[in-house]
């Protein structure tokens, strides 16, 4: 055989082991990717919380593995679940919030000149269902999108991004209803009725269903008799600020996913399937104790979600990693699972953690960048780096900049800017380099309009919270008929 010819198969042939499935004779593995909505970081009981029961969620942490440091990989709803879908920062794709005339540049209330971003993903960028999708896996989105308001097969709506089937409860108006369907059903359950449907539909074929399920979201509409429980569960000082209503949601949310899992197991599908868990962002100001910050802000209360894996037999059961880690790695991770390579010519900034997660090896990744030049709530326009123990942001309104040990003060109540000048221009100088090189929109120029007295846009918006209009097959209506918007 002529020495080309054998190069090129010996090339084929280790470009075939380095993308088959993970477990070697197995076949592809499912994948389920649960994502919360405005679950906070101390929510699971894997984490430590006495007063809200998370058994379902619990148990994909037993049986698996879970991230001490897990991360969103923004503050915020949609801007996360584009790094999710993608594996890329936010500077790569410009998805930075939702769409809402509120958050419009250049408002009297802001200081400086943030952007409005993207309202969708740039056309051929591809999505983790786009690349399971085109090697044979059947795909699924139930539940909120919030990635643009396309119809059905745009590149606006889940089905023109890789999803073969896209449901969620339709005439759900936020501000009314709260969490109903037109059958009257909860959100959580409605979801979960749809989800466990379409598994057992295409249960002889390897599948991603992406369960987003975004109850957990003000308002809240909560189960009687579970509100009861928590509010007798109230009187042990078990709490902590948490209220009845938010722990009775988060429980029935919980029920869901258990369903979920016994629906996997009554088709003989659990050691066949990869499972994770994680939230969108971080959680609402009273549930993030003792962490700084809520949902909106790059503060640890802000950016810090529970994260958990399982695949049993290929996962080891109850390994606990403390390398940060962030959504944008999840990508990455189920491609490596399915024996995909990562798509052609499209930068991936997540890194796989299957290695770390099957034999513990460190992942050794110099720092995680998170970008926010926008206005939203409390939130401000930043820039952050986290590399090892300490944690850098940028505020764009001074500019100024804050230096954390988030290892010896997770509260973040030290401010180590003066104290350590060797530390921040070191990260400074990386933060300012990656900006750079991934084209970060820099909110540093002041607004013309800026008046120190103006207070943020109540209300209005555009559409319901998720976005999308279309349905998928036989799906329900994207998006509400109005009402509070997600972030």
């Amino acid at each position: 055989m002529a020495l080309l010819p054998r190069l090129a198969l010996a090339l084929a042939l280790a470009l075939a082991l380095c993308f088959a499935p993970a477990s070697a004779g197995a076949k592809q593995p499912n994948v389920v990717l649960i994502l919360m909505d405005d679950m906070g970081y101390r929510d699971p009981g894997f984490v430590g919380n006495k007063y809200i029961d998370t058994p379902n969620i619990d148990k994909i942490a037993k049986g698996g593995a879970t991230f001490n440091q897990c991360y969103a990989s923004a503050p915020n709803c949609a801007p996360t679940r584009a790094c999710l879908l993608t594996g890329q920062y936010t500077p790569r794709h410009g998805v930075y919030t939702v769409v809402d005339d509120r958050y419009a540049p250049g408002q009297a209330h802001m200081k400086v000149l943030s952007t409005k971003g993207n309202d969708e993903l740039p056309a051929g960028t591809k999505t983790v269902a786009d690349v399971l999708k085109s090697q044979g896996y059947a795909t699924a989105l139930i539940g909120m999108w919030n990635l643009g308001r396309g119809r059905n097969g745009s590149t606006g709506s889940p089905t023109g991004r890789g999803f073969e089937v896209y449901k969620r409860p339709d005439d759900v108006n936020f501000a009314k209803d709260a969490y109903r369907d037109a059958q009257g059903r909860y959100l959580s359950d409605a979801l979960c009725d749809e989800a466990l449907a379409w598994v057992e539909q295409h249960k002889s074929k390897p599948f991603f269903l992406y369960y987003a399920d975004h109850s957990v979201h003000e308002p809240f509409d909560p189960k009687p008799e579970l509100v009861a429980k928590y509010q007798k569960r109230a009187a042990t000082g078990l709490d902590k600020g948490i209220t009845p209503e938010y722990a009775a949601t988060v429980e029935a949310a919980d029920a869901n996913i258990g369903r979920i899992l016994a629906k996997l197991e009554s088709l003989g599908l659990t050691k066949d399937t990869l499972v994770i868990f994680t939230s969108d962002n971080g959680g609402l100001p009273y549930v993030v104790n003792p962490l700084r910050g809520s949902k909106g802000l790059l503060y640890e209360g802000g950016i810090r979600v529970p994260g958990a894996v399982s695949w049993p037999g290929t996962i080891p059961a109850g390994k606990s990693f403390d390398e940060p880690v962030a959504s944008m790695d999840f990508m990455p991770t189920i491609l490596e699972a399915a024996g995909i390579p990562l798509p052609a010519g499209q930068p991936t900034d997540g890194m796989s953690l299957l290695k770390q997660l099957k034999t513990g090896a460190p992942l050794n990744r110099p720092a995680i960048f998170w970008h926010f030049p926008c206005y939203i709530g409390k939130g401000e326009p930043m820039s952050l780096l986290r590399a090892g123990d300490y944690k850098l942001i940028m505020k764009f309104t001074g500019p100024t900049f804050e230096l954390y040990d988030v290892k010896k003060d997770p509260s973040e109540s030290k401010d180590l800017a003066k104290s350590e000048p060797a530390k921040l221009e070191e990260l400074k100088k990386q933060l300012l380099t990656w900006q750079k090189e991934t084209g970060a929109f820099l909110a540093n120029q002041p607004n013309p309009a800026y008046d120190p007295n103006a207070k943020e846009p109540r209300g209005g918006g555009k559409g319901g919270q998720g976005g999308g209009q279309g349905g998928g097959q036989g799906g329900g209506q994207g998006g509400g008929k109005g009402g509070k918007k997600g972030k």
